[in-house]
């Protein structure tokens, strides 16, 4: 038999069977119906069993009778009757042949085949149907052919010119193909392709790619399409021969088999190619293993195990290889040795109020994960939780606002100067929150807890225990000015060891403090609403009050190591982030708070303000300044206007108004193009080191389906680039294709320099 490619057996690609039904006597009412009960098989091909099947033969244009009294509803079964509509019927009682033709139409269920001629055979149990057949499943596959003819009751036989358009618009072609039973079908001299084939005004033309056979197997119930000597085409062009290939289904449940592979170059690992391999484990867990082959570095193996559970999720991931040993400098020396990498997390519920889980994050050296792509992490955090919220209530039935938290920490730094050693493990961290239901005057009562063990190898040891009580009093008044005032009461008990207090002393021991607060929060709302829109203005003050003291040196910082002032803390009595260091005295902040919206989607957010304090011994950072009573200046400021989005934050000094911190992030989307930057600046940083750099992206669609992009970081400082970055990606319904090529500029210690180009390219259905 010939063999005809997809592009000549498939002239009609939308073939219209919508519109054929629309337009068929099936819905056409000048059909005068007549009823035969004959006990024959269902025509369609998933039916097995016999049924009854009611004839409605157009003798005489009068009106029907309506047709939806007796049109089956649902999901098509095996003992629905089927509906069959056509202009012409003969029934030979002697042979006991039925014989429809003219646009016959046969209905079960959601189900419609339409064809041009068919005959039933009730001696053989043999349905042939001629002549543009088509059916329209209720899956949405629409299958077409020449000619069908199927026995056994209708689970197998011979379709000759099978065409098949499924759900997803992929498309099945073949000269003819026969029909085991309802889960096995075999198609030869066929093809398989999910892209278009045709365009409009342009019927036939070749797809982007297809998958050619001499023989297909098509089973339903193992959800398999296996071919035999396939060859797959690219634009009619011959590119990859396997004598044997296999993918699921379209919409199939997960299957086993090859991912779309990776090919990159890399200075550091050479040539590399990454083949992904999927297991399917069972319907709630899978298993991934990525054998990855690099000239350089030799190879490497992956993996990533997934599981859902009714209550979370599990996700665990990691690499190993044992490749040359190479010095501090990255110079290969002899001998080899293990490296690797474990990254798990999980997540579970154990009810309405409860969950726990876990992160583990490590790697055999501090440049692996850099090196093989995998991450550009400085700093990995293990971590096992557990997390109680909102399980408390008051006397009156209200529920309160509680959080409980258990958990454990361990540190793995990966920079040059983190010694592991000095890396602490927190064992336990316990926190505990409580606000109470709205009291008196709507006040309400907090209290906090925390303890923390923390230990390391080299270096001070401590242990804590702190507790706050407080109160909060809010109050409106008549003209609409906002205050709250509250006060609290915290206590901090600590255990050391080995705590460095300078001049080779060292201090191990029982120390803590009491700090007592109060302070008043008022804000003045000013409103003025317009159409689509309102503005607020804004001015705000708080003021607070405790007794003056410093942070001891004999408690160490290991919480609160690098503050920093700026608008989201600029009203806080306390700004550090953790519990180690504390501020006190009599302190004020004040600004002003700006809002404007506008179609409740665009917006304008802006805050100002500075910052006093009596005490200057607390060592909080407000200025370059530390004997300075008054901060530097504070703002940020938002825009949302679509495409535009803008987010600006400074820190102005107080004397002189220069910028000492400046950081910008914008973007504007407006297609075709896709641009976005930030820049940050950071000069007379009281706790960090001055930097300046700028990274942006530029994307544009060259066309629908072409895609250009760029992605750049400059060290202003240095005035050198970090890492530069081109792709360029191609996708449509049926193929993605990704092309980057970039430099990373990065130095440290095994990682150098690095150009890289990586070339991926994935096929719809067939991973």
């Amino acid at each position: 038999m010939e063999k005809t490619p997809l592009k000549n057996r498939h002239k009609d690609c939308s073939l219209g069977i919508e519109e054929k039904i629309k337009t068929s006597a099936f819905l056409n009412p000048k059909l005068q119906p007549i009823s035969i009960l004959l006990p024959v098989a269902c025509l369609l091909l998933s039916s097995s069993s016999a049924f009854a099947i009611t004839v409605s033969v157009g003798l005489n244009p009068t009106p029907a009778f309506p047709k939806t009294s007796i049109k089956p509803k649902g999901k098509p079964s095996s003992k629905d009757p089927i509906l069959l509509t056509a202009q012409y019927v003969d029934y030979d009682k002697e042979k006991q042949i039925v014989s429809a033709s003219g646009k016959v139409e046969i209905v079960q269920g959601d189900t419609i085949m339409l064809a041009d001629h068919v005959l039933y055979d009730q001696v053989d149990n043999t349905v042939m149907a001629h002549g543009n057949v088509s059916i329209l499943e209720s899956a949405g596959n629409v299958l077409f052919a020449d000619d069908i003819e199927l026995k056994d009751d209708l689970k197998a036989g011979v379709i000759n010119q099978f065409k098949a358009r499924l759900a997803d618009n992929s498309l099945f072609v073949a000269n003819n193909a026969k029909k085991h039973d309802e889960n096995i079908t075999e198609l030869y001299q066929a093809a398989y392709s999910p892209c278009k084939v045709c365009y409009s005004g342009n019927d036939g033309k070749t797809p982007l790619w297809q998958l050619e056979a001499e023989h297909i197997t098509i089973n339903k119930e193992e959800q398999t399409v296996k071919y035999d000597d396939a060859l797959m085409e690219i634009y009619g062009v011959p590119i990859f021969y396997t004598p044997y290939f296999s993918h699921p289904t379209p919409n199939a449940d997960n299957k086993s088999g090859l991912l779309t592979p990776t090919l990159k170059q890399s200075t550091n690992l050479g040539t590399v190619y990454k083949q992904p391999i999927y297991y399917s484990l069972a319907p709630d867990k899978d298993f991934t293993i990525t054998p990855i082959f690099t000239t350089l570095e030799g190879p490497v193996v992956a993996g990533e195990y997934r599981q859902l559970y009714d209550s979370g999720t599990l996700n665990l991931t990691g690499s190993i290889t044992k490749p040359q040993t190479r010095d501090a400098g990255g110079i290969n020396s002899k001998g080899q040795n293990i490296r690797g990498h474990i990254d798990g997390e999980g997540h579970f519920k154990i009810n309405d109020y409860t969950d726990w889980g876990f992160n583990v994050r490590r790697a055999s050296d501090d440049t692996y994960l850099r090196r093989y792509d995998f991450s550009n992490d400085s700093l990995l955090t293990s971590r096992l939780y557990a997390e109680k919220h909102d399980f408390l209530q008051d006397f009156s039935g209200t529920k309160s606002r509680s959080f409980a938290s258990l958990q454990a920490l361990k540190f793995m730094g990966l920079t040059a100067a983190d010694n592991s050693r000095l890396s602490p493990v927190v064992l336990p961290l316990a926190d505990f929150d409580w606000e109470s239901a709205p009291a008196i005057y709507n006040s309400r009562f907090i209290m906090d807890g925390n303890i923390m063990a923390l230990t390391r190898d080299i270096g001070a040891e401590s242990r804590r225990i702190s507790t706050t009580a407080g109160w909060k009093l809010p109050y409106i008044t008549e003209n609409g000015q906002v205050l709250e005032f509250a006060t609290q009461l915290r206590s901090d008990i600590y255990w050391i060891e080995d705590q460095q207090l300078g001049a080779g002393q060292n201090f191990s021991g029982q120390t803590g403090r009491v700090i007592p607060q109060a302070s008043l929060t008022w804000r003045y709302p000013f409103i003025n609403s317009f159409d689509n829109g309102n503005i607020l203005i804004e001015p705000v003050a708080m003021v607070a009050a405790s007794p003056n003291s410093s942070n001891s040196n004999k408690i160490p910082n290991e919480d609160s190591q690098v503050p920093e002032f700026n608008t989201s803390n600029l009203f806080s009595p306390n700004r550090f982030a953790g519990y180690d260091r504390v501020e006190t005295g009599t302190q004020a902040s004040y600004g002003i708070r700006g809002q404007a919206q506008i179609f409740n989607d665009k917006y304008i957010d802006l805050l100002v303000g500075q910052h006093y304090r009596s005490n200057t011994s607390n060592n909080f950072p407000y200025s370059n300044d530390p004997d300075s009573n008054f901060s530097d200046y504070v703002g940020k400021i938002g825009i949302n206007y679509d495409p535009i989005y803008i987010y600006y934050r400074t820190r102005l000094d107080k004397d002189s108004l220069a910028f000492n911190q400046n950081e910008v992030a914008g973007s504007f989307n407006y297609y075709p193009v896709t641009v976005s930057t930030s820049y940050l600046s950071l000069n007379n940083d009281p706790t960090l080191q001055d930097r300046e750099e700028i990274t942006g992206a530029f994307g544009v669609n060259l066309t629908r389906k072409w895609n250009l992009g760029f992605s750049a970081t400059k060290d202003l400082d240095l005035n050198s680039m970090r890492n530069a970055y081109a792709t360029l990606t191609f996708s449509n319904e049926c193929i993605y294709i990704t092309n980057s090529f970039g430099r990373d500029y990065t130095t440290d210690r095994d990682i150098k320099p690095s150009t890289t180009y990586m070339f991926r390219v994935s096929f719809k259905n067939l991973d």
